[in-house]
């Protein structure tokens, strides 16, 4: 109708079934550039994974000698650190003990020390308190801080026991005298306070108990 020419039915099967060949070739085309596609992917994360690997294995010396260096640098730093300390903690004792001497020195004189030029001993203190003060001072910049010891339980992890004496009216294992100063920064020990406590009575004697003793181990 209309003046058209009439499509024969073999030749629309014909047609019909070229497109649906080549719509079939199309997908199986696509499908295998799909899989193509994802074996590549493939391949190259594998890829990844191995360079990754083997950088890792190269990079390992590398580390293990930066964590050598790192950690002996840490240690030489805290063994001079501690050196320093130590050094510091010793001039605070010397210190202590000319203060100690003067005095004594002082009151053992009496009346003889009016021969002596005046202020003598005052300067000789006033010199020993200034550079006390400027040691202590020192320390406690660096979060050093003396062991609390005079009337206290005897604590075996920042104490040790070098004299026992026997005192009525004082509780067993009290420390009655510091003999020499400890230190300590935050929850570490720098040095152990040495103290004079009073004897534990064991056995219905009364003895220092040797084995809260940490030297005695």
């Amino acid at each position: 109708p209309n003046g058209e020419a009439p499509v024969a039915l073999h030749t629309v099967l014909a047609e019909w079934t070229a497109l649906k060949t080549e719509f079939n070739l199309s997908t199986r085309s696509s499908r295998a550039g799909d899989e193509r596609l994802e074996q590549a992917l493939g391949e190259f994360h594998r890829g990844v994974d191995a360079i990754g690997k083997e950088t890792q294995r190269a990079l390992e010396p590398l580390v293990r000698e930066r964590d050598r260096l790192r950690d002996g640098a840490a240690a030489k730093l805290d063994a001079t650190e501690q050196h320093w300390i130590t050094v510091l903690l010793d001039v605070r004792e010397a210190l202590a003990r000319g203060v100690k001497a003067s005095r004594q020195a002082h009151q053992r004189l009496g009346w003889r020390g009016l021969f002596l030029p005046s202020g003598l001993f005052g300067g000789l203190l006033e010199g020993y308190g200034a550079s006390l003060r400027r040691v202590d001072a020192a320390l406690e910049a660096n979060g050093i801080q003396p062991i609390e010891c005079d009337g206290r339980p005897v604590d075996p992890a920042r104490m040790h026991v070098v004299d026992v004496v026997h005192r009525d009216g004082v509780a067993d294992g009290e420390v009655v005298e510091v003999v020499r100063r400890g230190y300590v920064r935050s929850d570490r020990v720098i040095r152990h306070a040495e103290v004079r406590a009073v004897a534990v009575k064991s056995n219905g004697s009364a003895e220092w108990d040797k084995t809260d003793d940490p030297r005695s181990e």
